[in-house]
């Protein structure tokens, strides 16, 4: 047992003689400087969260904050996407391939849900704060959210 930790402690030494600066926490000058706003950060923990929370079972989400409205060429016209959180739902794990109609629209928005419990310091109002796409893993639109409504992506 003794000669087991003995490698141990001999393999982590040698492996962190090839960690350059270890311990320094300097910054380069050459780095830029990132700035987030809060709202970012604050989804970035929502999903962590969410994915902390369904580790065997998540879905690809991405939430970002509308300021400009650039989102709403992703769904139907007249949508509007200024000032919303916006989140996309991608089914990596193609649970919902075989579903359609209401069976879809349910599914949707059980994820929706769960997902917006944990934006919800962001997005105090879902139906009018949210707007949200489901699609398959490829991209192609399935359904989407929209001023407090489900939809099915028309075909």
């Amino acid at each position: 047992m003794k000669g087991k930790g003995l490698l141990v402690a001999f393999l982590l030494a040698v492996g962190l003689c090839f960690v350059p600066g270890v311990g320094h926490g300097e910054v380069p000058d050459w780095a830029p400087e990132l700035k987030a706003d809060k709202i970012d950060v604050r989804l970035l923990e929502g999903i962590v969260r969410y994915i902390m929370f369904n580790p065997e079972s998540f879905l690809v989400i991405t939430c970002t904050h509308d300021d400009l409205g650039l989102f709403a060429e992703y769904y139907p016209a007249g949508a509007s996407t200024q000032g919303k959180i916006n989140i996309m739902i991608k089914d990596n794990r193609q649970r919902f391939s075989r579903k359609y109609g209401r069976a879809l629209l349910n599914e949707f928005k059980i994820e929706l849900e769960e997902i917006y419990y944990l934006v919800e310091p962001v997005a105090t109002d879902m139906d009018s704060d949210v707007v949200a796409l489901f699609c398959r893993h490829e991209g192609k639109p399935l359904g989407y959210f929209y001023q407090g409504e489900y939809h099915l992506w028309e075909r």
